[in-house]
């Protein structure tokens, strides 16, 4: 895999006009080699010396010496998801372990930096698993939390599974809320197909504090224009003064080579 430095760049400057204040690299991989460690070093230095933005990556699975490699860069957070509750994670995952996720996790933490860590809700897991994997998630105290609700997608092995209904949506909120009251919960993938419109507000007066707007990694998501006015009822209501609007433009790669995702954040 080759990074792209100067697209990486201008797509950093992109962000940064658009009023982002974090910047991700992602590469989807199962983990790093040597030389593409090097590529995301050369891409932050380059991205900090023409771009006023914080910049996070995403690299799969990190031994300690690669986590203090990109604590050097100055690299401040690391996105690294669970996917599900360790119980049920053979069921979705099969080239590596739960626990390899977990020591990558405490690898990222030991090193200083952030971690943002979730997963999907709605692979199949059952209610006490969706409990377990708040519980562990807790462990870890991530200082984000992206909510993903499973988008069903086409030629994939939960291509036949029924979305989450809202109900159990906003219940998995509230739990993962109060076992993690003082993380930030975001919602992210599949929101706008479990919760709707009216489940989002719900949500958000709920125990979500955030939300990612517009489109996501690998799919599209609804008009930006719709979660904006989500926040904003639940803010003219006088609840949740700490909202933010994760806004990724329209204009995104979606599945690029490097996994770039252009990541704009509103504070509100």
């Amino acid at each position: 895999m080759t990074l792209d430095i100067a697209e990486l760049v201008e797509a950093a400057k992109h962000s940064e006009k658009m009023g982002a204040s974090e910047f991700c690299i992602v590469a989807a991989v199962k983990g790093p080699t040597q030389q593409l460690l090097d590529q995301v070093a050369e891409a932050v230095t380059a991205i900090q010396e023409e771009v006023d933005i914080s910049i996070s990556v995403s690299l799969g699975i990190l031994t300690r010496d690669q986590a203090r490699q990109l604590a050097k860069m100055g690299v401040p957070r690391y996105n690294h998801n669970f996917e599900t509750a360790e119980s049920f994670f053979p069921n979705v995952v099969t080239t590596h372990t739960w626990q390899e996720r977990k020591d990558t996790l405490e690898n990222v933490l030991a090193e200083g930096m952030e971690i943002c860590c979730c997963g999907i809700i709605g692979l199949g897991e059952s209610l006490e698993q969706r409990a377990e994997f708040a519980t562990q998630l807790a462990e870890i105290q991530p200082h984000e939390v992206p909510m993903n609700f499973l988008d069903p997608r086409p030629g994939t092995r939960f291509a036949d599974r029924p979305l989450v209904p809202q109900g159990e949506a906003l219940r998995a909120v509230a739990a993962f809320h109060l076992a993690m009251p003082s993380t930030q919960l975001r919602f992210a993938g599949g929101t706008e197909l479990a919760l709707g419109d009216d489940g989002t507000e719900a949500g958000l007066m709920g125990g979500a504090n955030a939300i990612i707007g517009g489109n996501y990694l690998t799919t599209f998501g609804r008009p930006m224009e719709k979660d904006r006015d989500a926040v904003d009822r639940v803010l003219d209501g006088g609840a949740k003064p700490g909202l933010s609007l994760n806004i990724t433009p329209v204009g995104q790669k979606q599945n690029s080579g490097h996994g770039v995702l252009y990541d704009t954040i509103k504070s509100l």
